[in-house]
């Protein structure tokens, strides 16, 4: 059954209010009307069945909530993709794979090498209306309750001397071809299932052009693990998808 994201205000003392797009896709490309049953949630973790009582004149559609559906299993650990800003159509994809995965957070990483030209970066702060459909639709499409945030885009020197004794940092890096992640970050992930709670992990992954010796020397000297992902060199939406897979997968998240 699809679900459609309800705002978390017009779900309340019983019922529900779908608004539009969302009303739209319901009524006019789903054609469902009254006593239908939907699945509901509102982006904030919580999920719901609902009945629909009515469409408005306006394709406001309201119904009453039927049940309220187990939460959505949370992760072993908050992981948050710090990922290189990439050209459009290689940004939205790795978006949406690693939204399906599970990520807490996605941050766009700016670095010397970035491809993006600097008015695309300023551009990038605009963007975020497009990224929330992006979002919201892989969440849907996978149907987790939650809509991780895309943040502003930070510097990487920046960011990972603000992770400094927070939480596991792994920065992928390609001059590290040949190391595998399960050798070089499977040890600490498992350190840190091993200790229960719900740690923060942080993945860097640079933009096209990759990350310089100096960088990957600057994240060593935070108190970063520098990893490989195995023999090939991937393209950066696969290697965004490839390392938050083997994370969650370490931590019993796949």
């Amino acid at each position: 059954m699809p679900q459609f994201l309800v705002a978390p205000d017009d779900v309340a003392h019983g019922g529900f209010s779908l608004k539009g797009p969302e009303a739209f896709h319901v009524v006019k490309v789903m054609r469902l009307g009254a006593g239908a049953e939907l699945e509901l949630f509102d982006g904030k973790g919580g999920r719901f069945l609902g009945v629909i009582d009515a469409v408005a004149a306006d394709g406001t559609v309201t119904g009453k909530v039927s049940k309220t559906l187990a939460a959505d299993a949370h992760s072993a650990a908050k992981v948050d993709l710090y990922l290189g800003l990439l050209k459009a159509s290689h940004w939205d994809d790795a978006l949406d794979k690693v939204v399906q995965l599970g990520v807490s957070a996605v941050i766009p990483l700016l670095t010397p090498r970035t491809v993006v030209l600097l008015h695309e970066v300023e551009r990038a702060k605009s963007k975020q209306e497009r990224w929330s459909r992006l979002v919201m639709a892989a969440a849907k499409q996978c149907g987790r309750a939650d809509l991780p945030p895309v943040r502003e885009p930070v510097q990487f020197r920046d960011a990972v001397r603000a992770l400094k004794d927070k939480g596991l940092i792994l920065v992928a890096f390609e001059g590290m071809k040949g190391s595998s992640a399960a050798d070089s970050i499977g040890p600490a992930l498992r350190s840190l299932k091993a200790a229960g709670g719900t740690p923060t992990v942080s993945v860097f992954i640079g933009p096209e052009g990759g990350f310089s010796d100096e960088e990957v020397e600057l994240a060593r000297a935070e108190g970063a693990i520098v990893f490989g992902l195995g023999p090939r060199i991937l393209r950066a939406e696969a290697a965004a998808a490839a390392a938050v897979a083997a994370v969650q997968y370490e931590l019993g998240g796949i």
